[in-house]
């Protein structure tokens, strides 16, 4: 991201520079001096003040520096009027003037050529730099598009699970309750179990008790003799 933003802050300031090179080239275009000057000389026709801004609204257009120029190069003749050439010396001059205008016109082209090429130059620069931008924009966007999906799909499974653990707390809550229920159910079953071995025992007890008093307390009994009998000859 910090890549993208340095090339889209290189790509502005190319463009502000252009467009600074380019607004000054235009304004020198359209405030030229023959322009200014035709301006100048219209207004004083109409009675108006040739200043900066009225020259600017006549030839519509031109920055205010060079308008201001052109106006100063213009006042220099007039203020020098007495200091003039004979004619006879502007004659000759003429056509080395001419030449050199030629040449100024000529060398005008070239410049104005090359800062074209070099504006086109720029301008392919910062259009690439626009399309890496627009291709990373598109390379974050697909990223974004897959983390936006994988965060659905691990949303969509977290709530999953949670209705899971929901569903086994719940199962867990209601052994337990049955659990519970079923202890409290062994515990009196054992408690009546065990009062009942018990009440058992007891009678057990009395009854053996009862026998043996019976036993007790009645006469001895005398073997028959058929008994006594078999028991000598098994003694013999």
């Amino acid at each position: 991201m910090r890549k993208i933003a340095e090339q889209v802050w290189y790509g502005l300031v190319i463009y502000r520079t252009i467009s600074s090179e380019l607004e000054d080239e235009l304004s020198a275009e359209i405030a030229t001096l023959e322009k200014v000057k035709d301006a100048v000389e219209r207004l004083h026709r109409e009675g108006r003040k040739a200043t900066a801004n009225a020259v600017i609204s006549a030839i519509g257009g031109g920055s205010k520096p060079t308008v201001l120029k052109h106006l100063q190069t213009l006042r220099k003749p007039a203020e020098a009027a007495d200091d003039q050439m004979p004619s006879s010396v502007l004659d000759l001059a003429k056509p080395v003037i001419a030449e050199i205008f030629a040449q100024g016109i000529k060398a005008e082209e070239l410049r104005q050529r090359e800062s074209q090429e070099r504006f086109h130059r720029v301008m392919g620069d910062l259009e690439a730099q626009i399309e890496e931008i627009a291709e990373a924009g598109e390379v974050l966007e697909t990223a974004n598009g897959r983390l936006t999906q994988k965060l659905e799909e691990r949303t969509s499974n977290l709530a999953t699970a949670r209705r899971t653990i929901a569903e086994q707390q719940t199962h867990i809550e209601r052994l337990q309750s049955d659990l519970t229920r079923l202890q409290s159910d062994l515990a009196q079953r054992n408690a009546a179990a065990t009062e009942q071995i018990t009440g058992l025992l007891d009678d057990l007890g009395t009854k053996i008790a009862g026998i043996a008093g019976r036993l007790e307390s009645a006469p001895p009994v005398q073997a028959d003799d058929k008994v006594k009998k078999e028991n000598k000859e098994q003694e013999g």
